[in-house]
């Protein structure tokens, strides 16, 4: 009984976190991305992977953006940009909403806006239960030159 609670309590943290991810991306490919070369962003999707809010700066209110219902008009272009970026599909029916936050690595350099909206982030994932709520992370990282001899 006690190794079956220790292998269910398993399953539960590796699933419950296995969907989310984090990109890292350099500035060279933001800037050659069709996404805007801005941090923080703010990406909400709901479960039919329809954007009910794009937010290109630090917002404050954030758990306002989930009363939002109605699907942003043209939200199929910036749906479309930020999927050419992550070069991959997403399933949203496994959550009732789906955020992607862009954010500055502080190996590059300050931002506060970044680490702002970070602090509410993570308030948000110890708000919503997991099933409710994927939450995926676009850095944008250092890049590493290596010069030659």
């Amino acid at each position: 009984m006690k190794y079956r609670s220790l292998i269910m309590l398993a399953s539960l943290v590796f699933t419950s976190n296995c969907l989310a991810e984090n990109y890292e991306f350099t500035h060279r490919e933001i800037v050659a991305s069709p996404i805007d070369n801005t941090a923080p962003q703010l990406f909400l999707f709901n479960n039919q992977g329809q954007l009910i809010h794009y937010s290109d700066r630090y917002l404050q209110n954030i758990l306002s953006i989930f009363r939002k219902r109605e699907v942003l008009p043209n939200s199929e272009q910036s749906k479309s940009d930020l999927f050419t970026l992550l070069n991959k599909k997403i399933d949203f029916s496994a959550h009732d909403y789906t955020l992607f936050y862009t954010s500055i690595d502080e190996g590059i350099g300050p931002c506060e806006p970044c680490r702002q909206q970070e602090e509410k982030i993570a308030l948000l994932d110890a708000k919503f239960p997991k099933d409710k709520l994927s939450i995926h992370r676009i850095t944008i990282i250092n890049e590493v030159y290596t010069i030659k001899d």
